[in-house]
């Protein structure tokens, strides 16, 4: 167990980002951390902020784009999964069997429900998501686009 200096817990406890006085960290994140604050000038506490800042921000990220997902219709999960494995919209409209301007219209409703506006921002956002496997999973006879 890696026991935070009082300093470090207290600043993280009186922001709610921990409610424990115990990390478990092991030896090689402890010595990166050491090397990055070496490296960067800074002090252990401040890259340990900066790591558990970044966490906390990952994970709302990625709860926010899951809540997304489940509002979702069936077939905007499909066409959102096609466009993230780099199909383009007339491979997706052939793959689906519906017809371009269909999908066209599910973009639109994915963007506006994820609040992007493009399918670029949309692959950033879900770069790493496993469409692979969700598509497998739910089109099991059908295989991969």
């Amino acid at each position: 167990m890696f026991l935070l200096p009082s300093r470090i817990r207290s600043l993280l406890e009186s922001q709610g980002k921990v409610d424990s006085r115990l990390f478990s960290l092991d030896a090689e994140l402890v010595t990166a951390i050491r090397q990055a604050a070496r490296e960067q000038g800074r002090s252990e506490q401040e890259i340990l902020v900066e790591l558990v800042d970044a966490g906390q921000e990952r994970v709302s990220r990625d709860g926010a784009a899951a809540a997304c997902w489940d509002s979702l219709s069936e077939r905007e999960r499909e066409v959102l999964a096609l466009v993230c494995l780099g199909q383009r919209n007339y491979e997706i409209a052939v793959a689906l069997g519906i017809a371009h301007e269909t999908v066209k219209t599910h973009l639109q409703h994915i963007f506006r429900k994820f609040s992007l506006r493009s399918k670029k921002e949309l692959r950033l956002l879900l770069k790493d998501w496993d469409f692979i496997d969700w598509w497998e999973d739910s089109h099991q006879a059908a295989g991969p686009p």
